[in-house]
């Protein structure tokens, strides 16, 4: 069920709206996920959820923290009043540690959260950390008569701000030792523990003082509890899927089509049913209100991140897709830079293609997450500026949309000058590595991508169509097999182009040589274009 108000002057999208109180106070539009709120609330004492930034945790535990406060008023006309009957009240620790990047910062934040709590139950004579959580968690639920909730949002945030920073790095672990015992000594006194965050930090050791902690981000059930699914965009978007196919357009299948291939295709269960799959929320959300296709996560932050994870691991990207991680692994083992797939899964670059009950095939979820990767990746496997690739792609659009396919030939050679070396070897370039390059790079200008293409006549190194209007049929060589002239005789040998005259595109052969001395293309020819 969707709330808020109906006529589309008054439908308000909850655009980094991130307090339920708020949400339903003031009439923004709210999917509602409140029976599995009340489903975790009253399920298994200490519970942590993972996923990916921008995915509505903080909203989530909002959410909780109004249930537990016992404000039902909020909750009227929405899943949760035909499961809930008594709304006690309970007392809710709320930690936010969500740009908390210091020790410092952190320590004087959850001490200045204790003080506030101590105004209302009194101060005891304990000055550490842990003591002062037990003591006030043991004194709410004696002074309220109902077991406490603790609600920690975005526990990994300072973990993460000082990934790279061991001394700092171990001065935030120092200080969640203290925090996070607590509430395990204080058991007795405790209803749920709900911690959110992308991680978990091996180094930490949080996930053994909790033993008992249920992972229930990998949990069937709540597979959509964050994030939003085909059916309820059916259900609940239909004036805003009307509104942005008449702006561009596109009938509502179309713009449906469009917001599926470039936000939807998250995983985060074994379960392969359709139905559990989940659309990024910020993405899916600001696309309707805009009422344009846009990378708005990407846009949002989180480049750094993954950039100095790459560079730490000396990965460029190349063997992501398609990553193979053991189950026991994915489902027990905490996060690591020594597992980046595993990592990049927890970002959101990565989720879950397919489970055979013995290991994870992940995958790129989207368009929208595949070219934020890419474009994280492609300035520093080629060895250019961001700013330098921008401009090149770019042009490269220019040259598409223009149909002049010698210029984009020309621009794409001065790209890929001087490519430099694999960072996982001291090989010189292959044709792998260039068709990766070239993967990454007609991916970001806008193209549908297919690799290795079998045909009745051959296989095609890689087919790149551009907005319905061109198809690029690319047979690679290395300058010492064969080069550009064995390029070429294969396209026309095996009648490669012929196989898209049922396309109704211009349709063009280019034949391309990479030079492993001078690091680029060496030469290239045009063939073609079939007509339309």
């Amino acid at each position: 069920m969707l709330t808020g108000g109906t006529a589309m002057a008054t439908r308000k999208l909850p655009i980094g709206i991130q307090g339920f109180e708020m949400i339903r106070r003031e009439g923004y539009l709210y999917v509602d996920k409140t029976d599995m709120v009340w489903e975790i609330a009253n399920g298994r004492t200490y519970n942590f959820l993972s996923r990916p930034r921008r995915f509505g945790k903080s909203l989530l535990t909002s959410t909780l923290k109004c249930y537990f406060e016992g404000k039902k008023g909020l909750f009227e006309g929405l899943k949760i009043m035909e499961l809930e009957k008594e709304w006690p009240k309970r007392q809710v620790f709320s930690f936010d540690f969500s740009g908390k990047e210091t020790a410092e910062v952190l320590d004087d934040y959850i001490a200045g959260k204790l003080k506030d709590y101590e105004e209302i139950y009194g101060k005891s004579n304990f000055t550490d950390i842990n003591t002062r959580l037990v003591a006030l968690m043991m004194k709410a639920h004696e002074k309220t008569g109902h077991q406490v909730a603790v609600l920690v949002d975005e526990y990994d945030a300072p973990l993460q701000h000082t990934l790279f920073k061991e001394d700092e790095h171990e001065k935030v672990v120092e200080i969640y030792r203290s925090f996070f015992p607590a509430l395990k000594t204080a058991g007795d006194h405790l209803k749920c523990l709900f911690l959110t965050g992308i991680t978990k930090f091996t180094q930490l050791s949080l996930f053994s003082t909790l033993n008992t902690i249920s992972i229930i981000g990998t949990w069937e059930k709540y597979a959509t509890v964050c994030g939003i699914t085909q059916q309820e965009i059916l259900d609940n978007f239909q004036p805003e899927l009307e509104a942005m196919g008449k702006k561009n357009g596109w009938t509502t299948d179309e713009t449906i089509a469009k917001l599926k291939d470039m936000y939807d295709g998250y995983r985060f269960s074994e379960d392969d049913d359709p139905e559990k799959m989940v659309y990024n929320p910020y993405s899916l959300i600001c696309a309707l209100d805009a009422r344009k296709i846009s990378n708005y996560w990407a846009a949002s932050g989180g480049s750094f991140l993954l950039m100095k994870m790459l560079q730490a691991t000396k990965n460029d990207g190349q063997d992501l897709d398609g990553s193979i991680v053991k189950a026991t692994t994915f489902e027990e083992a905490d996060v690591s830079l020594s597992n980046l797939p595993l990592f990049l899964y927890q970002l959101g670059y990565l989720t879950i293609e397919n489970y055979n009950g013995r290991v994870y095939k992940l995958g790129f979820p989207n368009t929208e997450v595949r070219d934020a990767l890419y474009e994280v990746v492609l300035p520093n496997i080629i060895d250019k500026s961001e700013s330098t690739v921008e401009s090149a792609i770019e042009s490269l659009y220019v040259d598409l949309d223009e149909d002049n396919i010698d210029e984009m030939m020309k621009d794409l050679k001065q790209l890929f000058a001087e490519t430099q070396y694999s960072q996982n070897s001291n090989e010189y370039l292959t044709e792998e590595r260039y068709r990766f390059i070239m993967r990454q790079t007609f991916s970001l200008v806008g193209c549908k991508i297919e690799e290795e293409k079998q045909i009745s006549t051959g296989r095609i190194d890689m087919v790149a169509k551009f907005r319905n209007k061109i198809i690029l049929v690319f047979e690679l060589k290395m300058d010492v097999n064969g080069g550009v002239e064995e390029a070429k005789k294969q396209i026309v040998e095996n009648n490669y182009l012929s196989a898209f005259s049922n396309e109704k595109m211009r349709v063009y052969g280019i034949a391309v040589s990479f030079s492993s001395k001078k690091r680029g293309i060496e030469n290239y020819e045009i063939l073609g274009p079939t007509e339309k």
